[in-house]
């Protein structure tokens, strides 16, 4: 058995040791792993690498502790011509990586600050949103801290103004849940005209970056947008809410020019406020950012009434969707270019079978709602299909009471 064990005990080997590895021997990752097994004094590069290249520095300086001589660091030579081509890509490289970390270092120099979000409010800041003070007890009755300038003590009454209609399909986006979070009370309702109903004089109309770039293109939708609002409301707005992970600017400053150009966004938003001179542009950097100019907004201002904010537009709608044009057929002129009648189009989208798919199908054969109502059963099945049609016949027939 002792002579079994030292066949097959392996000895260190004293002395220096020669390992050759290619870099194509070694996958992502196993660098660090390398290094710390072999422990090497010295490294020799035949070709440069520059993910191995930070990698020894890294190992360079997690080892520095265990190397207690200096001359037992680890050292690094490179096999370079003078003047080669290797040596010329690899200044080339080193040239790059410290410009990205330049641009990196400006880039966060120009960020936004960030601002207090939900999960970072005190719990202070949380009660004081809500209407409360720095806390309760007694079931929450009284109050922790009073004020007792106001007459012995008593609360002044919360002139909070904390109501907002929000239209239902805003609630694909962050900002709902983020006014709710704040504190506001949020009421979902299907607007005609804008998305967030502040009071009875501040309607907005809430857009991304992303959303606003594809509205100018299509400039006759946000155009009809803006018309409406300024047609209802006091005070029409145009929030322009910015990601807060992106820079806080619409265009770079050096795409900015002296003259107006057709494909310049900047130019578009001055002709848009020009055509309608009451519309307000807010720039909000966050929904955080724009929890806190809704509140300001809403500070003098009456509560908005809900049920007065849906019924605004919904008779032009109906017009619209009733008349469908001159002479009660859909007239492609009426849209200057959009090609579909918006209001129609979503109403026939809301009507029961009728989906994405086979609404094609039912725009191609109808001119408009009241032809598709006139239509025959057989007629309506081969359009939508058999239970779409069937559905659509019975719902057009079904008498009101």
């Amino acid at each position: 058995e002792d002579e079994d064990e030292r066949l097959f005990k392996v000895d260190p080997i004293e002395g220096m040791s020669l390992f050759i590895r290619a870099f194509s021997q070694i996958e992502e990752g196993e660098a660090a792993l390398l290094l710390q097994d072999i422990q090497p004094d010295t490294v020799i590069m035949y070709n440069s690498d520059a993910s191995f290249i930070r990698t020894m520095e890294i190992y360079a300086n997690t080892m520095t502790s265990t190397f207690e001589d200096e001359k037992k660091r680890l050292q690094v030579f490179f096999l370079l011509y003078e003047s080669c081509a290797e040596e010329i890509g690899f200044t080339k490289m080193l040239e790059r990586e410290t410009d990205a970390f330049n641009r990196l270092i400006d880039y966060k120099k120009r960020m936004p600050s960030l601002v207090s979000t939900f999960n970072t409010f005190s719990t202070q800041e949380m009660q004081q949103s809500h209407g409360g003070v720095g806390g309760s007890y007694a079931g929450g009755t009284l109050p922790l801290s009073m004020d007792t300038r106001t007459g012995r003590g008593k609360q002044s009454a919360s002139k909070e103004r904390r109501d907002i209609a929000v239209d239902v399909r805003e609630f694909r986006a962050k900002l709902p849940s983020v006014l709710h979070q704040g504190g506001m009370r949020i009421a979902p309702a299907t607007l005609v005209v804008g998305d967030y109903i502040l009071s009875d004089v501040h309607c907005v109309e809430r857009k991304s970056i992303s959303d606003f770039y594809q509205s100018m293109d299509n400039s006759s939708r946000l155009k009809e947008q803006a018309e409406k609002m300024a047609k209802y409301y006091k005070i029409p707005i145009l929030l322009l809410e910015f990601d807060p992970d992106k820079t806080f600017q619409l265009q770079n400053a050096s795409d900015l020019g002296g003259e107006i150009r057709k494909n310049s966004i900047t130019s578009k938003l001055c002709i848009l406020v020009t055509a309608f001179p009451m519309l307000r542009i807010l720039w909000s950097r966050s929904p955080h950012e724009t929890l806190k100019v809704f509140k300001k907004l809403k500070r003098n201002h009456q509560e908005v009434d809900v049920d007065k904010a849906i019924e605004i537009g919904t008779n032009d709608a109906m017009d619209e969707l009733l008349g469908g044009g001159p002479g009660g057929c859909y007239n492609e002129d009426d849209d200057e270019g959009d090609g579909a009648n918006e209001a129609a189009v979503q109403m026939l989208l809301r009507l029961p079978g009728v989906t994405n798919q086979n609404a094609r199908n039912i725009m191609k054969e109808c001119d408009s709602i009241a032809e598709l109502a006139e239509m025959s059963r057989e007629k309506l099945k081969q359009l939508a299909g058999q239970k779409a049609g069937q559905k659509l016949f019975t719902f057009f027939r079904q008498p009101f009471s």
